[in-house]
């Protein structure tokens, strides 16, 4: 009887295993489903009226521009149709506007993906030349939110004290699953308002697990990855999840009809344990693998042509420089070399260490002609804080050990986290004891902010 009881219970919570395991993945929103047919005509007219035919830099042949008008002919043809149609027309329309961007002329093009869109060549070749003179400061969820306040899209915390906002927003792909209608359209605006005022645009991807249960580890009782690959359970499920982030950043245009070129930040901080991605949940050559897998699907098969991808471990994470090195997908699916690191103490140990750090990722770039950046960075004093507490942190832990230092001056960009609350943000607020930290660092000749940037997405930049 004692036997039979046993193996009840093990059939029981193998059913039960199976059966969180199995549950149907949801996709709770189409993000096409925010922009409208109308307005994406009107984005591939501004791109049609907008480029130029010739052979030289910047310009596209005849034929690719007359296949152009002929896509945004027949888009109009169904601006009077069943909801599922305009969905189509819209759909397609957006793939088509893409496909001729990647036609470009252009010799500016030392990126992974060699289609890529104009702009996204010259923002590239254009971050390659801020350095060693000036590094440009970044903040996620820059706009729409901060300290005390939500709901205005045009307000920054950043703003209100130094009176710019930054020279790169990053935002987070978390919100075209996760968020709502109202949410998701906000999230567009946001982008494309810090795009045409010449910002520019960071994606990360909080991403949850195909069963949904969460982005971080904790209730995580399975390996993902595995199963995300080609032949696993949950491969299909992935591709539909790429399909969608396609679809929304394709529609991401600016005022001349641009495609917004997006440095995009997959699986970051892959070699700590609080994501589902992290090292004990997977083998290096699964991570290996299914960053390259993601790559080729969003480049090569749904012609995803306006992304920079970022690289970003856990700099705490690492002792030696070659161990930066582990589960890097490889030069051929690399734009940038990014390091996050968050300051525990701010004392003089951890600032070599971030400066050691800063080097490895620098002298990895230069080898490499890629870019290098701090992609995550902050103050968390005693680790079990998300606040400002380190006294000069922007100075002394950020600018100083950068600025002065031959090799990490190289770095192209730092940004910030978020400012959410009182008890978790990583920018100054107006009031904050932190603010004429802050004034020093955005007064510095060498940080580069929104109302100082230079045009980003045009070859050959005014020099300063």
């Amino acid at each position: 009887m004692r036997k039979k009881l046993i193996l009840l219970t093990i059939t029981l919570l193998f059913l039960a295993n199976c059966q969180e395991i199995n549950k149907k993945p949801v996709i709770h929103l189409k993000p096409l489903n925010i922009v409208r047919l109308e307005q994406v005509i009107q984005d591939a007219e501004n791109l049609y009226n907008n480029s130029e035919i010739g052979n030289n830099e910047g310009q596209y042949s005849a034929e690719n521009r007359i296949l152009l008008r002929e896509a945004i002919r027949k888009a109009r043809l169904s601006t009077n149709s069943t909801s599922k149609r305009q969905y189509e027309a819209t759909a397609q329309l957006s793939d088509d506007c893409m496909r001729f961007e990647s036609t470009v002329i252009s010799q500016r093009n030392g990126l992974t993906d060699q289609y890529a869109t104009k702009e996204t060549r010259y923002l590239y070749e254009n971050l390659k030349r801020i350095a060693p003179d000036e590094m440009l400061f970044g903040m996620h969820d820059a706009t729409g939110y901060g300290v005390g306040w939500e709901g205005d899209d045009k307000r920054s915390d950043v703003k209100d004290v130094c009176g710019s906002l930054p020279a790169l927003f990053s935002w987070d792909m978390y919100t075209i699953f996760k968020g709502n209608k109202k949410k998701c359209v906000s999230f567009r605006d946001r982008i494309l308002d810090a795009h045409n005022q010449g910002g520019i645009t960071s994606i990360c991807w909080h991403q949850y697990d195909p069963v949904q249960t969460e982005f971080s580890s904790q209730s995580i009782k399975y390996k993902p990855i595995p199963q995300m690959l080609p032949g696993g359970k949950y491969h299909e499920y992935y591709k539909t999840k790429l399909k969608n982030i396609a679809l929304f950043v394709k529609t991401l245009r600016g005022e001349s009809g641009e495609s917004v070129p997006i440095i995009f930040r997959p699986y970051h901080e892959q070699n700590g344990n609080w994501f589902w991605w992290g090292k004990t949940y997977r083998m290096e050559q699964e991570f290996i693998e299914f960053w390259q897998f993601t790559v080729e699907y969003l480049r090569d098969s749904l012609g995803v042509h306006n992304f920079i991808y970022a690289f970003s471990p856990d700099g705490n994470q690492y002792e030696q420089k070659a161990d930066y090195l582990i589960d890097y997908p490889g030069d051929d699916f690399v734009d940038i070399l990014g390091m996050d690191y968050y300051f525990g103490s701010g004392d003089a140990q951890d600032i070599d260490r971030f400066k050691q750090r800063v080097v490895h990722i620098v002298e990895y770039a230069e080898e490499r002609n890629k870019v290098a950046a701090i992609t995550e960075v902050g103050d968390r004093k005693g680790w079990n804080t998300s606040q400002l507490l380190i006294e000069k942190w922007f100075t002394h832990c950020l600018l100083n050990p950068v600025k002065n230092d031959k090799t990490s001056r190289k770095i192209v960009y730092a940004s910030v986290w978020r400012n959410e609350s009182e008890q978790h943000h990583f920018a100054p607020y107006p009031g904050h004891s932190s603010v004429p930290d802050f004034i020093e660092f955005y007064n510095d000749s060498f940080t580069v902010f929104l109302d100082n940037l230079d045009n980003m997405f045009i070859n050959n930049p005014t020099n300063r």
